[in-house]
């Protein structure tokens, strides 16, 4: 795990009339973070055991997230080093935002520390939440684990209004690894996490359009 750890408290337990079901879909968040995170000790055993998978499918199942069950890596930390950070040379496909959106001055430049980590390190401070020195300030196990906060904290609103500015390049991604790597797990960790997100933003849209028929 990354270890985001924000100084204030969650709030709440879902969206403002309680239809989202927010427990799982927080915990989603998480338990994906660890997917695309350097995997430690911990998370090396729960890949290798399925526990990690037969969590995320089940708390899936219970916000109606149909995943097929992916093929496990023998050697978690090679693949993730293949997939994401180019282990030998290898093509690759860096989870951190920065690389897949423009600069400052418009250019492209595939490079990190971009105006989205810019904008993370903001944010990050703005809450009084720490993150490991070895990650990017845009790594997407980072900005899942933030978004999980927001959603945690009872601000649906708020989600829907980072997912605008910075999980736009998610599609970008999951093209990129699926190009590049041939860990399913990984391939597969990646697209659950395109859906989710897409499935959290579609839920969002729909209460906030009912609260406005109601109002």
């Amino acid at each position: 795990m990354t270890g985001v750890k924000p100084e204030r408290q969650p709030v709440s337990d879902g969206g403002p009339d309680g239809s989202m079901p927010s427990e799982p879909i927080v915990e989603l968040h998480t338990l994906l973070a660890r997917c695309v995170a350097h995997p430690d000790d911990a998370t090396v055993e729960a890949i290798r055991s399925g526990e990690l998978i037969d969590r995320i499918l089940d708390r899936a199942a219970a916000v109606g997230l149909d995943l097929d069950r992916p093929s496990l890596p023998d050697r978690p930390r090679e693949a993730y080093l293949r997939t994401f950070e180019g282990f030998d040379g290898d093509a690759y496909a860096p989870p951190a935002e920065s690389v897949y959106e423009p600069w400052w001055d418009g250019t492209e430049r595939g490079l990190l520390s971009g105006p989205p980590a810019h904008d993370m390190r903001r944010r990050y401070d703005a809450a009084g939440i720490d993150t490991p020195d070895a990650y990017p300030a845009d790594h997407l196990a980072l900005e899942l684990e933030y978004a999980g906060l927001l959603l945690e904290n009872g601000d649906p609103a708020e989600y829907h209004a980072f997912r605008e500015v910075h999980f736009g390049w998610l599609p970008a991604l999951r093209d990129r690894v699926n190009r590049t790597s041939e860990v399913a797990f990984h391939r597969w960790a990646v697209d659950t996490i395109v859906r989710l997100v897409d499935r959290v933003t579609a839920e969002v849209a729909a209460e906030s359009e009912g609260n406005d028929h109601d109002e």
